[in-house]
């Protein structure tokens, strides 16, 4: 399959769960995500918060236990218009803002760090980069939405940072059109398997 037609499958995919099935899903990554990936070792995790009327993968339980278990400076992100991100460090408190296709973000650009001033600022620290996803393939090559926004993002990634997708579905066979532009995951997370690639 190609990109195209995997996108249109995962997303239905997703949406036919019921929400039992999430919920358990959603239990099951937990799980393996913290009894699987060091995250003790990494000083700034980078996470995202989710469109649950598309069923990803629920973060806040995670970001949650970031902040209460783990030393770690959490961040998260805001989409620009121009197709860049910007980044923000997560506050449980605070009530965010849905934009035009339903992520939870802050409201302002005030402060907002680049995606290149965030992998230049953090270089010598140990980065873990939680990573959305519609699907991936059994060859670690990540889909998305098709905006290209985590690729800008992870184009700026150091040598010491760990790309961990996250998704309620397991791997679909090798994409067609996978290009080089493409950033391949380091590991993800599914409810019942750790998939790994070097």
């Amino acid at each position: 399959m190609n990109k195209h037609e995997l996108r249109t499958l995962a997303r239905a995919h997703r949406l036919n769960l019921s929400t039992e099935e999430t919920q358990e899903l959603n239990a099951g990554l937990r799980s393996l995500l913290f009894s699987r990936i060091p995250i003790h070792r990494y000083s700034i995790i980078h996470a995202f918060l989710p469109i649950l009327k598309n069923k990803e993968p629920d973060t806040y339980p995670i970001l949650n236990t970031l902040l209460k278990d783990f030393a770690a400076d959490v961040y998260i992100s805001k989409s620009l218009e121009n197709g860049e991100l910007l980044h923000f460090p997560f506050e449980a408190d605070k009530t965010y803002a849905l934009n035009r296709w339903g992520i939870p973000e802050p409201e302002t650009t005030e402060d907002g760090l680049s995606s290149e001033t965030f992998f230049d600022t953090f270089k010598k620290e140990d980065i873990l980069v939680l990573v959305p996803l519609l699907a991936f393939d059994s060859l670690g090559n990540r889909i998305g939405y098709g905006k290209g926004y985590y690729d800008r993002f992870l184009q700026y990634s150091t040598p010491k940072t760990l790309k961990v997708g996250l998704s309620l579905l397991e791997a679909y066979e090798p994409i067609d059109d996978a290009s080089e532009r493409d950033i391949a995951l380091d590991f993800c997370i599914t409810p019942t398997r750790v998939w790994k690639w070097d």
